[in-house]
C-alpha cells in the first residue's frame, strides 16, 4: 500500500491543491493521500477563511483520503517549527512513506544540500549568518545570504522552497523512512495577487474575497466545491484578520511584557509596549511594528503568539516529543477503512476521534498542546458566529466528517 502525505494549509482550497492530490494518485502511484492540515490559525500567524472542517472536507472531495489537523503550536510556529510537527504526524501514522511537496525550484539535490548545511551549521555558514543580521538584515534574508555563501543560491528566498528545506531536514534530523519529492509549483507565485490564467495563489484569492463583492475568484476553485464556497461567500462565512482585532488588542492591554511568547524578542516587546497606544486594528498595528530587519510575518507570528497564549516555554516543550502526540481527524473518505485499520495497527500516537476522550486519555505536553487546540478554536468560532449572527457547533458537539 503506497500512502503519500502532504503539507497543507488549504487557505483556502483551490485548483492548484487539486493538481497537486492528483499528481500524488496518478504521477506517483499512491493508493492513499493523508494531508496534514494547520487547524484555525495559520503559519503566517493570521487566522484561516474559512473553517478548518470546511477546508478538510474540501480536501476529501477533491481526491485526499484522510485530513489530520496540524496542531496550533506547530501551525503558528516558524517554518522549521512548523515542518517538524507536520513531519512527526506523518511519520506518526506509521504508513506515510512519502511526503509530496510543492515548491519554486523543486531540484531535490539543492534542496538536500540546504538541509545539510542548516543541520550541520558549519563555521563559515553561520558566521556569514551573524553578520548579516549584524547589519540589520531579516533573518530569512539572512539565512539566504548563509546559504549563498555555501553555494546554495536561487532556492532560499521563495516560500515554498524554505519550507521544502524545513521538510527534508526534519526527515534527516529524525532519521525518518519518509521520501521527500518535490513538485514543480505552477500558475501564480506565492504573493501574486492576480486571478487570472491557471492556478492561481491563495493569497490572491484571500485578497479577491476580502475586497471584492463579485465571485471572479470561483474561477480558481474545482468545480465540486463551487456551490459550497459560494454559499460560504454570500453568508459572510469567511474570517479576516481585522476580525481579530479586539481579541488581539484585549491581549495586548492585559500584559506588561510580551518577551516569554514564541518568536518575541525584549526588542520587539518594547517596540510593541511603546506602540499599543497607536492601535487601532490587527493589520494597521503591523504596519506600525514592521522595520527592516523584522519581516512582517514574524510580526503576525508574533501578535497571534500573544493572542493565542503560545510562550517560548510551551513551544520548546512541545518540540521536545519525539513523535506526534496525537492525530487528530478533520475529515476522511468512507471508503478508508484499510486506511484506518493500518494506521491503528502500525501508527505511533493516539487516533483522536472525541475531544472528550482525548481529555481523559493524554496526559503532559501532549494534553496541553490538545487544550490549546481547544482554545483556538474557541476562539475562531466565537469570532466566526459574532459576525455571520449563527449559533456554531463547538468542538465537543462538531464531529470529524466521513466524505462518500
Amino acid at each position: 500500500m503506497k500512502t503519500v502525505g502532504i503539507v497543507a494549509e488549504y487557505n483556502p482550497f483551490h485548483s492548484g491543491h487539486e493538481y497537486q492530490i492528483s499528481y500524488a494518485k496518478k504521477t506517483l502511484g499512491a493508493d492513499y493521500c493523508i494531508v496534514v492540515m494547520s487547524g484555525p490559525f495559520t503559519q503566517r500567524g493570521l487566522p484561516a477563511i474559512f473553517d478548518k472542517y470546511t477546508r478538510a472536507e474540501s480536501a476529501i472531495k477533491c481526491g485526499a483520503d484522510l485530513v489530520l489537523e496540524l496542531p496550533a503550536v506547530y501551525a503558528t510556529a516558524s517554518a522549521e517549527i512548523f515542518a517538524e510537527g507536520a513531519v512527526k504526524i506523518l511519520q506518526a501514522t506509521g504508513i506515510v512513506d512519502t511526503v509530496l511537496f510543492g515548491c519554486e525550484t523543486p531540484d531535490m539535490s539543492k534542496i538536500e544540500k540546504a538541509a545539510d548545511i542548516l543541520l550541520a551549521e558549519p563555521v563559515s555558514y553561520v558566521d556569514v549568518l551573524k553578520e548579516s543580521l549584524a547589519n540589520g538584515e531579516s533573518f530569512p534574508k539572512a539565512r539566504a545570504l548563509a546559504l549563498a555563501s555555501q553555494g546554495i543560491t536561487g532556492i532560499a528566498e521563495d516560500p515554498n522552497n524554505i519550507l521544502a528545506i524545513e521538510y527534508v531536514k526534519a526527515i534527516k534530523k529524525y532519521n525518518y523512512t519518509l521520501t521527500p519529492v518535490g513538485m514543480q509549483r505552477l500558475g501564480a507565485g506565492y504573493h501574486d495577487l492576480d486571478l487570472n490564467g491557471v492556478h492561481a495563489s491563495a493569497s490572491g484569492i484571500r485578497e479577491h474575497i476580502f475586497s471584492s463583492s463579485n465571485t471572479d475568484f470561483l474561477s480558481q476553485i474545482p468545480d465540486t466545491l463551487k456551490d459550497n464556497y459560494m454559499k460560504v461567500f454570500q453568508n459572510n462565512c469567511y474570517l479576516s484578520p481585522e476580525d481579530f482585532s479586539l481579541p488581539l488588542l484585549y491581549a495586548l492591554l492585559t500584559h506588561s511584557s510580551f518577551d516569554e511568547y514564541s518568536d518575541c524578542s525584549k526588542e520587539l516587546s518594547n517596540k510593541i509596549l511603546r506602540s499599543v497606544d497607536l492601535y487601532e486594528s490587527f493589520d494597521s498595528f503591523c504596519g506600525i511594528l514592521k522595520s527592516k530587519d523584522i519581516a512582517h510575518t514574524r510580526i503576525t507570528r508574533v501578535l497571534n503568539h500573544i493572542m493565542l497564549q503560545i510562550t517560548k516555554e510551551f513551544s520548546e516543550e512541545s518540540r521536545t516529543l519525539e513523535t506526534a502526540p496525537y492525530l487528530r481527524i478533520l475529515s476522511a473518505k468512507k471508503t478508508s477503512e484499510e486506511l484506518f485499520t493500518a494506521i491503528k495497527k502500525g501508527g505511533y500516537a493516539p487516533m483522536v476521534t472525541s475531544p472528550k476522550v482525548a481529555l481523559e486519555q493524554l496526559h503532559g505536553i501532549e494534553l496541553e498542546i490538545f487544550k490549546k487546540d481547544l482554545f483556538s478554536a474557541d476562539l475562531y468560532r466565537s469570532i466566526l458566529s459574532q459576525k455571520t449572527h449563527q449559533k456554531l457547533p463547538n468542538e465537543f458537539t462538531r464531529k470529524f466528517s466521513l466524505i462518500s
